[in-house]
């Protein structure tokens, strides 16, 4: 049933809004007479101010805060009055804000600030001591009063604020994550663990969470005082709940932060025995972590130590894998392996291969010893027939089919077969132009063409690659366009440079004498030329193969000191600083470096990881 007004309630109901139309009308240019006089105002002690005229400036925002008090008026007066000394006006126009606000928090927390600054300090403390005492259970409120301590920089009471509220909730872990930051700023790291040992306590799955942020926290302690508290306290309370699991999985962790790899192995296996019995569950990730640091000597320990106490046939299969790829990265990062360690790592792989078979799901370790029957056993054709066999596989994925036919041209290429590598690689660019892979084998094809002295067409293709989407191909193809292009004979023929690509084509092939051969006979050959940089620096490159690094040190020293202005510069700058900073131990040679390229060549494609490495040797020395 609907309600039908009477036509006497209709003309009462319009007689209404009219009269509410006609009042309207004749208020509002008066209202917006008066706002806008009060911004023209505003906008006047904004200039006296800009003028230097403070006086005149106080005088207009005192009668604006008097007839409507704002926020900016206030912000804006408070600053004078304080710049000014007037302390009696300053500490009245609080107490009016704080009546005016009906007691809001950062009012309270602004006279409090007043008292303390004034010398009444406990006048000061009776404030902030209200704010906390009036506190309610309300979220948005906490963290605002909090933010706003904290703004003061008045951080105990922040603190405080947080305990407080905790009561309030009944929750004992609320807020660890913002008493913790509160807790570095103090200097109480101590507090900062103690907060995170409470809340796994309460919350042992909260573990993943913890770590992160206490990583966050010790990410920004220049001084590492932070995680040596953690490891301290951690380990203390481990040893006293040693069934405990949180606390034995946080130690581990901590041991990781600081790739203490060793004691942190030792810890997983305590792990696993009491808490994960037969699993393995931290030995493993203890083998993954530590081969992905490459720290591989670790990893082969773990991958051994699954291999003893597992039975679950896949996780052996995977270990065994994993290990030999351990073994195999391990054994190419030395400049010469000798005779015996190849001898025992192809024996492991021949082991590896009677256990697992050559399947789809063996094609990592097949590929790996592929590399190394072609680069150290002198077996190109049996790396090649192996490859072979992987590109034939039913269901083999494409992308490993073009890594493996990549592969098989590298091997064609080493040994001298320039038109077979070239097919393939052309084959794979075109099949693959979309995928990385296909830029690789594009970039492989052009280094060929550079090897064998066909510059023009070896720097077409450079200057195609400047554009590819991968950056470490851009990069490499951009230095060898402009090697060709700013390194042409006085003659205008390529004789320096055929050499100098053939030395490379030499040190690509590991052949280090002949290398040295053809770069010795450039500088028989000219008297200047501008390939000089390069020839030193590719000597730099061949000592460092031979671990002769105080040979390599002087050559790169050379160039910065005679050819500062050529294409090498950057580049010998960069590598003195890594050949400092990993074979000399010299940290402090290695930053000076890193800042001279920094400095000295800003548009160098290696200053932003130059950069990044200077930045951590500075967080480290403060």
């Amino acid at each position: 049933m609907y309600f039908k007004p009477s036509r006497k309630q209709v003309l009462h109901f319009l007689k209404t809004i009219m009269l509410f139309i006609a009042f309207g009308c004749a208020i509002a240019p008066a209202y917006c007479q008066q706002g806008d006089e009060e911004k023209m105002n505003y906008n006047l002690a904004k200039q006296y101010l800009s003028e230097g005229k403070e006086d005149a400036a106080v005088k207009i925002l005192e009668e604006l805060s008097e007839k409507h008090f704002q926020q900016k008026y206030y912000d804006m007066l408070m600053t004078l009055y304080s710049e000014n000394k007037s302390v009696k006006k300053q500490e009245k126009l609080i107490k009016k804000a704080i009546k005016l606000s009906d007691g809001k928090y950062n009012y309270i927390i602004d006279l409090g600030d007043f008292y303390t600054n004034n010398s009444q300090q406990s006048k000061g403390i009776k404030q902030y001591d209200n704010v906390i005492s009036s506190l309610k259970a309300n979220n948005s409120e906490v963290i605002q009063t909090a933010n706003c301590f904290v703004s003061h920089r008045n951080y105990d009471y922040a603190v405080k604020t947080y305990l407080q509220a905790r009561k309030l909730f009944r929750n004992p872990t609320a807020y660890t994550y913002e008493l913790s930051y509160i807790y570095q700023t103090l200097g109480r790291n101590d507090e900062i663990i103690k907060e995170y040992i409470n809340l796994l306590d309460a919350n042992p799955e909260l573990l993943n969470q913890a770590e992160v942020n206490i990583n966050n926290l010790m990410n920004a302690d220049k001084d590492d005082n932070l995680y040596r508290t953690a490891h301290d306290y951690v380990l203390e309370k481990t040893k006293k709940n040693p069934n405990n699991r949180q606390y034995s999985q946080l130690y581990y962790w901590l041991l990781l932060q600081k790739n203490n790899f060793a004691e942190a192995f030792i810890q997983a296996k305590a792990i696993d025995k009491r808490f994960y019995a037969d699993e393995n569950r931290y030995v493993s990730d203890f083998a993954y972590c530590s081969q992905n640091a490459g720290q591989y000597k670790y990893a082969v320990e773990a991958y051994d130590y699954i291999l003893k106490h597992n039975k679950d046939e896949q996780t052996l299969n995977q270990a065994m894998q994993n290990r030999l790829s351990c073994l195999y990265n391990q054994y190419i990062s030395q400049p010469q392996p000798t005779s015996k360690q190849t001898e025992y790592l192809d024996n492991e792989y021949k082991k590896a291969f009677s256990t697992l078979g050559y399947t789809l799901q063996s094609v990592p370790i097949m590929k790996q010893y592929a590399e190394l029957q072609a680069y150290h056993l002198d077996r190109p054709q049996q790396a090649v027939d192996l490859l072979d066999s992987i590109i034939q596989m039913r269901n083999v994925p494409k992308q490993i089919q073009a890594e493996c036919k990549t592969e098989r041209a590298d091997i064609f290429l080493m040994n001298g077969d320039v038109w077979e590598a070239s097919l393939t690689y052309s084959q794979v660019s075109k099949d693959m132009k979309n995928e990385v892979i296909g830029s690789v084998a594009k970039f492989r094809n052009a280094m060929l063409s550079y090897y064998t002295g066909d510059f023009d067409w070896a720097y077409s293709q450079f200057n195609t690659l400047r554009a590819s989407t991968t950056k470490l191909i851009a990069n490499d193809a951009m230095e060898y366009s402009l090697l060709i292009k700013e390194n042409v004979d006085p003659d205008s023929s390529y004789i320096g440079l055929k050499l100098y690509a053939q030395a490379d084509f030499a040190l690509y092939r590991h052949n280090y004498k002949q290398a040295t051969e053809y770069l010795d006979s450039i500088e028989k050959m000219f008297y200047y030329h501008p390939l000089f940089d390069e020839i030193l620096y590719k000597r730099a490159q061949i000592a460092i193969k031979l671990e002769q690094y105080s040979v390599a040190d002087s050559l790169l020293e050379d160039i910065i000191t005679k050819y500062p202005n050529d294409l090498m510069a950057d580049d010998a700058l960069m590598l003195l600083a890594w050949l400092n900073e990993e074979k000399k131990s010299d940290r402090k040679k290695a930053e000076y470096y890193y800042e001279k390229l920094i400095l000295d060549y800003p548009s160098s494609l290696y200053v932003p990881q130059a950069r990044k490495k200077y930045n951590e040797y500075e967080k480290n020395e403060h």
